[in-house]
């Protein structure tokens, strides 16, 4: 098979694999995914790693993804700093930036909630844990998002940080297609285990 056609092949079974789980997380009622959450959020609650981070950057849930919300609530309380992605239009970039309990949010241009422009950003070796979202992963650390790549560019850029996925279980593959540019988290934490990466 020519590497072309094998490239194609392997961005169309991920392409399909996007819309098959987004459908299937879409099924799932409300109640269970926010179940599933709060066993998610007690996983990551234990880790060592989390315990001691001085910083921790998550995301804002959105169309049915894992609701670490409660997480960020303890980061605080513990005295961490909480760090929300935003996008940067012109560089096609994430930058972290400092969310502050009552801080305000403001919709992306792809809808997602993220802080002000003028909210502080942080250094990217600042940074100590990740929380890293995605549609489907597998047992090697390797992740489907919405198609963009944000992630797959800002986690090389992280030096210190430990990344995280999370999920619900049930979007866990045996083996998600590489293609070029995708970057494995670290760690996986699902409602009903905590996987590293080998």
């Amino acid at each position: 098979m020519p590497p072309e056609y094998e490239l194609q092949v392997r961005f169309s079974v991920k392409t399909e694999l996007r819309k098959r789980m987004r459908a299937v997380r879409g099924a799932v009622p409300a109640a269970s995914r926010a179940e599933r959450s709060r066993a998610i959020v007690e996983r990551l609650q234990a880790l060592p790693s989390f315990r001691d981070a001085r910083t921790v950057a998550a995301f804002v849930a959105m169309r049915g993804e894992v609701d670490v919300g409660p997480l960020l609530v303890l980061a605080r309380a513990a005295g961490k700093t909480v760090l929300l992605p935003r996008v940067d239009a012109e560089r096609g970039e994430l930058d972290l930036h400092v969310f502050a309990e009552g801080d305000p949010l403001e919709p992306s241009g792809f809808g997602v909630p993220e802080p002000r422009a003028d909210a502080a950003v942080v250094a990217p070796h600042d940074v100590d844990f990740v929380i890293v979202p995605g549609l489907v992963f597998d047992e090697r650390g390797h992740r489907i998002g919405y198609g963009r790549g944000f992630y797959d560019r800002l986690l090389p850029l992280l030096p210190r940080a430990l990344t995280v996925g999370v999920a619900f279980d049930f979007q866990l593959v045996p083996e998600i297609p590489n293609t070029p540019g995708d970057v494995p988290v670290a760690l996986l934490v699902t409602d009903a285990r905590v996987l590293e990466p080998t």
